[in-house]
């Protein structure tokens, strides 16, 4: 994606000259694509200055927030983990590593099946990710306040109408 993605306003200039280029081909549909792409790199952008302050990746961040939103004990499997965040179970085990670094979790076999690892948040990391949470929640409202709550609503069905989609061609 180029750098024009990121603004609206460039990605509707690039439509205009594609539509007079090639006016046979669904100009406004790539545009609108263009558009949700660039608006994502955005936001993801934004969540991770916000996270640089705790000095935490997205994947550290998604590892804690899974573990705090299991309730207490604030544990889960890794496999478990697994299934909510896209990454390899190598890259998990590393995550998880510098987060033990950090005193922010631990790690431990299982009772009964010992090829089970348990990993759980230390009362540090649920502090801190209490605290990010806040932040990241209050982050989000911010970012949606220009929409009504109308708009938010008709915007989850949308996002939920053009998941569906996207699942044919996965």
């Amino acid at each position: 994606m180029t750098k024009a993605s990121e603004n609206p306003h460039l990605v509707a200039q690039m439509a205009v000259e594609w539509q007079r280029e090639r006016p046979e081909l669904p100009v406004d549909d790539a545009a609108l694509i263009g558009m949700l792409i660039g608006v994502t790199q955005r936001i993801e952008r934004v969540g991770q200055v916000a996270l640089k302050e705790y000095e935490l990746g997205t994947t550290e961040h998604a590892v804690l927030a899974c573990l705090r939103r299991k309730g207490q004990p604030y544990q889960a499997i890794a496999n478990d983990i697994l299934t909510e965040i896209i990454i390899t179970s190598g890259a998990l085990t590393t995550c998880v590593d510098r987060l033990i670094k950090r005193g922010l979790v631990t790690r431990k076999a299982d009772r009964d099946d010992k090829r089970k690892r348990w990993i759980q948040l230390t009362p540090e990391g649920a502090h801190l990710i209490n605290q990010v949470t806040e932040e990241r929640f209050q982050l989000a409202s911010e970012l949606l306040s220009g929409f009504s709550e109308k708009n938010r609503v008709k915007l989850k069905k949308l996002i939920f109408k053009f998941h569906e989609t996207l699942q044919a061609y996965e």
